[in-house]
């Protein structure tokens, strides 16, 4: 009789544990803090600290890579925890307050990695013009101090940069401001300074085909793959990243649908771009011909997904003025707005939110120029 009840007993204890593993989400490794997403194999950080679970993306399935940034994510999380501590003490520097600041931009899941990355050294370059910063508290820093180092930052940053430094330090205080060290923001009355608009120079047509040819007869085991990339994002204004990630599963008969690397596309939204007649040569002779690739891109419709040397090399070479892979981005719009596709429509096929107002100020000399050839068709 006991046999038989251990019997049944190990089969029900089988079960439940096979039930338990299907609905099983996360998998701890061997490294302290290291958890894996079963269902798609990402690493995550885990960390307590004041009680609460704190969970963070690494970004990566590879265990080696993960490990890394684990590293450099435990060092932060410390350094922030120490921080906040001497926040609640109401000890707090503006250094400590920039960490907090920084901690609370990296948990905005509205924010992109490289937004991040890109406030982190706007920090690093406030804390090197401003040194003081590390040491003194908020309440010590006045009006006239923040005015004082606005004229030194702009002397050595671009317009772009001071502004955005300029935004940071309000944030900053703002910091302060909700944990009551201080009641106004010295930072406040900052003036920002007037940005002009980059006029681009982009390659012209003929310049561009020479550069597509000298890319794909050069002789490296990619030039095809190269210049399947270049002629893509030119026909699609797809961003690099975004390029390299499309699927043929994403490429419907009139359509290619945008989706983004693993954080999703800049605004985190997917968006159609109609295939146009050179791009529709272009798949069609993908289909016909794949490229050789390394690594696992079969599903992908590209087989590389950098050519900067590659152009670098055939603008050298033609005399041509060099050109980027943001530049192809640049190419597709301008030649939209050349045939006369209205603003609001090429806005959406970039991924612009904003209906056209970044378009307007970036072609505005396009856009003048399209003007002008339609008030010259008008009759009355």
């Amino acid at each position: 009789m006991l046999p038989k009840i251990l019997k049944v007993c190990n089969f029900y204890g089988r079960l439940i544990r096979s039930f338990l593993m299907a609905g099983k989400t996360w998998k701890k490794t061997r490294v302290q803090f290291l958890w894996q997403n079963i269902a798609h194999g990402t690493y995550y950080a885990r960390l307590f600290r004041d009680g609460k679970e704190h969970w963070k993306s690494l970004r990566t399935d590879v265990y080696s890579v993960a490990v890394a940034k684990l590293a450099v994510f435990l060092q932060d999380f410390r350094s922030n925890a120490s921080a906040a501590k001497t926040v609640e003490r109401g000890k707090a520097t503006v250094e400590n307050l920039s960490k907090l600041y920084l901690e609370g931009v990296g948990k905005d899941q509205s924010i992109k990695p490289a937004t991040v990355h890109y406030r982190k050294q706007i920090v690093i370059s406030i804390l090197k013009t401003w040194p003081e910063l590390r040491e003194i508290q908020p309440r010590s820093v006045s009006e006239a101090d923040c005015t004082e180092w606005a004229t030194r930052f702009a002397k050595q940053y671009s317009p772009t940069r001071y502004n955005n430094a300029v935004d940071t330090l309000r944030q900053i205080f703002e910091v302060a401001i909700k944990k009551g060290l201080i009641y106004r923001n010295p930072a406040k009355d900052l003036s920002k300074a007037p940005v002009k608009p980059k006029r681009l120079e982009l390659p012209r047509r003929e310049e561009f085909t020479k550069v597509v040819n000298h890319v794909r007869k050069n002789g490296a085991w990619c030039s095809e793959q190269c210049g399947d990339l270049i002629e893509f994002l030119a026909y699609s204004g797809a961003r690099l990243e975004e390029a390299r990630n499309v699927r043929w599963a994403d490429v419907e008969n009139d359509s290619i649908w945008i989706h983004g690397g693993l954080t999703g596309t800049k605004n985190l939204e997917s968006r159609a771009v109609p295939i146009i007649a050179p791009m529709r040569r272009l798949l069609d002779e993908l289909k016909a011909n794949p490229r050789y690739y390394r690594g696992d891109r079969e599903e992908y419709v590209l087989a590389v997904g950098e050519a900067q040397k590659a152009i670098d090399a055939a603008c050298s070479a033609l005399a041509v003025k060099r050109f980027t892979h943001h530049d192809c981005r640049h190419m597709f719009a301008t030649r939209a707005i050349e045939s006369g596709v209205d603003v609001p429509t090429v806005a959406r096929w970039l991924g612009h939110r904003d209906g056209g107002t970044l378009l307007m100020r970036t072609y505005s000399h396009l856009l003048n120029e399209h003007s002008q050839a339609m008030a010259a068709k008008m009759n009355f």
